[in-house]
């Protein structure tokens, strides 16, 4: 309408540009500038960020969206699968493309896939599971039948690990309050249905999305058993649309399927029918794109879901592809002011710990609630302190009794606000039977084979009580059992009753111990039954203490004779012991740093049912030390010794040496004495990569050099005396224990080649563990 037509001059009215009519025009239009100011401005169409799966390879999300930050793009919505979810979950509470590359390359990755603390921060207790068989292979029993976990990781630390990213969006249900609305996508194990998560916890909400199915454990949520997304929807497009998107913008970064030749082991079948899966279901996602949507694929050629390693690599791809559309993409971009507008909009606000006024212990193990509360350090009346409370469960985590320990912060009409840790039980059992083989050869004919179990029943007591029992065959027969009690919350002091039966060889050397094969005299057996009652402190995570009375009988007879008999008789063994272990190696088979210390002293007595009066003792100890790129190689360094004084001269009394790391180039346990000294250094290089999975098999070349001797007389001792050797070898470390192929020989031309499973540095009187 024309405001300045003849039908408003009849009637005398006022019109636009008269002084009266300008007036409230100017301070309507002030108005309006004013509320704009306010009122954050984006584009007119609405954009979902839809983000795939695909492992390492989703570090590429996170160059596209630094890529889309630097063009102004907004986003108003995202969804995302597995590692989609956990990119676009960070996204979503308001990180930026800063924020998020600093998470991706400070994040240690070989942690996440993992569900407990480094081995050097373990009790002393479940250190010393290591020590019976190297082998990872075991078994748990629940209601008589066989049961397994349902996931190689329960997921612990990744979960940790991802409720510490997000603190700042803890109190948040309804994930379309979040900065940018927000979808998880996780499949229903039962169904196969994707399960789209809307609302919750977003930490339930990205582990679940990321549970890969053998490796991590699936997740219990709504009644329903949830895996990773990427089986039932890898690319959630339907679920950007229905996030009222008018445009998508989609960064497929699936995993392409392998070929004939690259199809090579059990995971890579694995990996290959998990390829069918989700590339299926992403072509019927992306099928559903209009011309109207954006479609990013980086050019990830050579890049594994694993290679973790390769974070800066697959970072700038997922940045190229995207700045590769710059022109499609300039379209969406803000102007300044609005993009500052956005911005501000995005801004996580500051949060406030709680003030926790009470703790509950949720706990469905038989153990008492007290060993876990006890073990808290939050005060009650004040903030909590998040990052305290994480070191804490991952302590009590350490104790082995629980399969997950989370927390959470609930509000009480009674309590408060209340610090909730909730400890979920082991679902396959608190038992474990796992199988050993030890195996030794030279090649030569002389070798040392035993094939061995153990079992391992904890949470016996609600102090934690377990039973320990052992059983081997083959050249060293053993039959042991013990019970350990805790006597207190913090597990400080123990009992433990214990019996054993050991049945082994010693071998017999003329007396000046020439070390030439030719003047062996021969072997015996020597049986021993023994029952012993000690007591002990764990005085830190790596140091125990024990103290104990014991008693022994048994006996020792030929079994190989050359030349003259070889005597045979029966002896007792009564007294009292001491030992001390400190133990704070990282790996106990390959390990790249920490220390290892082990003395036991027997003083026998005859008024406590020793034949005579006698000491006993020994001692090992060991130290690794690591340097170059990625710790690759590492300085282990080892000493053994031992004495028996004023005892007689009886192969009981004998330590041992010979064999592989033990004086290499000559049979294992060939030369025995009743003192003996022996020093190691090694070299050892790490020859494969590191890998994120539990279930790594690196491999090492390495080279020892050893002196050691025995003697008859503690007069006698002397390192002058030391004979020479050395040793080098290839190794791995694999699922049934450490695997060598090694060549060994002494300064005198003894030589040996060696293939030895198991950890030949252990002999058959050496029993580190317990």
């Amino acid at each position: 309408m024309d405001l300045h037509g003849s039908h408003w001059d009849n009637h005398a009215t006022l019109t636009p540009d008269q002084p009266m009519y300008r007036k409230p025009l100017l301070l309507i239009a002030i108005a309006i500038g004013m509320l704009s100011a306010c009122i954050p401005v984006y584009a007119t169409e609405r954009i979902s960020l839809v983000l795939a799966g695909g492992g390492a390879r989703g570090i590429a999300h996170v160059g596209a969206i630094t890529a889309l930050e630097e063009m102004q793009v907004p986003i108003h919505a995202v969804a995302g699968t597995s590692m989609g979810a956990l990119v676009g979950g960070l996204y979503a509470i308001g990180m930026d493309s800063g924020q998020l590359r600093e998470v991706i390359e400070t994040m240690s990755w070989e942690d996440a896939f993992v569900d407990s603390l480094d081995r050097s921060e373990l009790p002393q207790r479940r250190k010393s599971d290591d020590y019976d068989y190297p082998s990872s292979v075991s078994l748990s029993f629940q209601d008589g039948r066989v049961s397994i976990p349902l996931g190689l990781v329960q997921g612990q630390q990744v979960r940790q690990i991802i409720k510490e990213l997000t603190t700042d969006a803890a109190k948040v249900r309804n994930f379309d309050d979040l900065p940018t609305p927000y979808r998880a996508v996780a499949t229903d194990l039962e169904t196969g249905d994707p399960y789209i998560f809307s609302r919750g916890s977003i930490v339930t909400a990205m582990r679940a999305s990321m549970s890969l199915p053998a490796l991590l454990a699936p997740v219990e949520h709504d009644g329903r058993l949830l895996v990773d997304g990427g089986l039932a929807m890898n690319i959630p497009v339907e679920v950007g649309r229905e996030m009222g998107a008018d445009r998508l913008i989609v960064i497929d970064i699936g995993t392409p399927l392998r070929s004939r030749d690259e199809i090579n082991s059990v995971l890579a079948v694995s990996d290959q029918m998990l390829g069918f899966l989700t590339r299926k279901n992403s072509l019927e996602q992306l099928e559903a794109l209009t011309a109207r949507d954006i479609l990013i694929n980086p050019d990830l050629t050579g890049i594994g879901m694993l290679d973790f390693a390769m974070t800066q690599e697959i970072f700038q791809r997922g940045y190229q592809a995207t700045m590769a559309l710059r022109e499609e993409l300039a379209p969406l971009a803000l102007a300044d002011p609005e993009w500052a507008s956005y911005l501000a909009a995005r801004e996580r606000p500051a949060t406030h710990a709680p003030v926790i006024e009470h703790i509950a212990i949720v706990n469905d193990s038989p153990l008492r609630d007290d060993l876990i509360r006890v073990r808290l350090r939050q005060r009650i009346g004040e903030p909590l302190d998040t990052e305290q409370l994480q070191e804490d469960i991952a302590e009590i985590y350490t104790l082995g009794h629980w399969q997950i320990i989370d927390f959470d912060v609930t509000q009480d009409p009674v309590h408060g606000q209340v610090l909730q840790v909730q400890a979920q039980a082991k679902s396959w059992g608190d038992d474990r039977l796992k199988f050993g083989l030890n195996l030794i050869s030279d090649l030569d004919g002389g070798s040392d084979i035993n094939l061995g179990v153990s079992y391992l029943w904890e949470g016996l007591t609600d102090l934690g009580g377990e039973f320990y029992g052992r059983a081997q065959v083959g050249d060293t027969i053993l039959f042991s059992g013990e019970f350990y009690q805790p006597l207190d919350l913090y597990s400080r002091f123990f009992v433990v009753p214990q019996l054993h039966y050991y049945d082994y060889n010693v071998s017999n050397l003329k007396p000046d111990f020439d070390f030439d094969e030719s003047g062996s005299l021969g072997s015996w057996r020597v049986r021993r039954f023994a029952a012993q009652m000690a007591g002990g402190a764990n005085l830190f995570d790596d140091t125990q203490l024990r103290l104990g009375l014991y008693y022994n009988v048994g006996e020792y007879e030929p079994e190989i004779e050359i030349g003259s008999p070889l005597p045979e008789d029966n002896f007792h063994e009564g007294g009292a012991m001491v030992s001390l272990r400190y133990d704070t190696l990282d790996k106990a088979y390959f390990p790249t740093r920490g220390g290892y210390f082990s003395a036991e002293y027997r003083l026998l007595r005859e008024d406590l049912g020793s034949d005579y009066n006698f000491e006993r003792w020994h001692a090992v100890g060991q130290g690794a030390f690591s340097w170059g790129k990625d710790k690759r190689n590492t300085l282990i360094l080892t000493g053994r010794t031992g004495q028996s004084i004023d005892a007689r001269d009886t192969p009981q009394n004998y330590f041992q040496l010979g064999g592989l790391f033990n004086l290499s180039g000559v049979s294992q346990d060939l030369f025995s004495g009743q003192q003996m000294a022996f020093a190691m250094a090694q070299y050892q290089r790490r020859l494969t990569a590191k890998s994120v999975l539990p279930f790594d098999m690196p491999t090492y070349f390495g080279a020892s050099l050893e002196g050691g001797q025995v003697w008859v007389d503690r007069d006698a001792v002397s390192s002058g005396d030391f004979v020479n050797a050395g040793s080098i070898y290839l190794a791995v470390n694999s699922p049934i224990g450490p695997v060598y192929l090694a060549y060994g020989r002494t300064e005198k031309s003894q030589d040996a080649l060696y293939i030895a499973l198991g950890w030949p540095f252990i002999n058959n009187q050496m029993l580190m563990g317990r």
